[in-house]
């Protein structure tokens, strides 16, 4: 009963998040993390009519996980969206980098699951990689906010600490789960759970109401960083283009 206990707390806090965005009016400003936050609802609430029903549960689990893992993407974008919208060029960067990697990830993970018998197995990769390039792709972000002192509000600062908080406990609960086997399954169906209610927890509480990001300093020379970072990665690709070329004729 734990874990369904633990389950419905979570499916609470995501309603009164949800029911507050439309009261403050944020839900607009953030469409990708509460779209994450309608798509869990609606896997959760699915599952459980599955569950109860005593239809084939093992097949629904794996597409209902697959499509919510697809749609929690969106919130790095989310974050790169507003942790970097003064700075178009570094923005665009950073959501091409992002959707590039994730669409690698979820292809292979299609590829897979038609090559490996097991759907638990396939999800249990999918969900191993995406995790780990999202911690990368996290950790990327707060380096570059860290060194170039981009101030954030509180909406953002709280995306991100909760959706770190889950990352990391998942892919920590993904490690030992690998070592540990099967006999960690029962342990493994709390925390996991319980992890994503202390970053609903996070959440609700940063937010609750619209607190934009302050205007950043216009001293930051994040896009001018760019923009030689962009140029010499052209002249790059444009040596290493005409080396090949070079090379390929007889």
């Amino acid at each position: 009963m734990l874990p369904w206990v633990v389950s419905l707390v979570g499916f609470s806090f995501a309603c009164i998040i949800l029911f507050r965005s439309f009261w403050a009016k944020v839900f607009t400003t953030y469409p990708y993390f509460f779209s994450y936050l309608i798509s869990v609802l609606a896997s959760a609430a699915f599952l459980w009519w599955v569950w109860y029903s005593r239809l084939p549960y093992e097949n629904e689990y794996w597409y209902v996980q697959f499509l919510t893992l697809l749609i929690g993407c969106g919130i790095m974008l989310e974050i790169f969206r507003h942790a970097l919208s003064p700075y178009r060029g570094a923005e665009k960067f950073a959501m091409a980098v992002g959707l590039t990697t994730f669409g690698a990830v979820f292809c292979f993970a299609i590829v897979y699951r038609m090559v490996v018998a097991s759907p638990d197995q396939a999800l249990f990769v999918l969900e191993r990689n995406v995790r780990t390039v999202q911690a990368i792709l996290l950790f990327g972000i707060l380096a570059v906010i860290s060194y170039y002192r981009i101030p954030l509000g509180k909406n953002v600062r709280g995306m991100i600490s909760g959706y770190g908080l889950y990352i990391v406990t998942s892919l920590a609960t993904l490690a030992i789960r690998t070592y540990a086997g099967p006999g960690f399954t029962s342990s493994w169906s709390v925390i996991q759970p319980l992890s994503f209610d202390l970053s609903l927890l996070i959440w609700m509480t940063a937010l609750w109401s619209f607190h934009p990001n302050p205007a950043p300093d216009p001293a930051i020379p994040l896009e001018e960083d760019y923009e030689v970072l962009a140029r010499r990665t052209r002249r790059a690709l444009v040596a290493v283009r005409s080396h090949l070329t070079r090379t390929a004729r007889p």
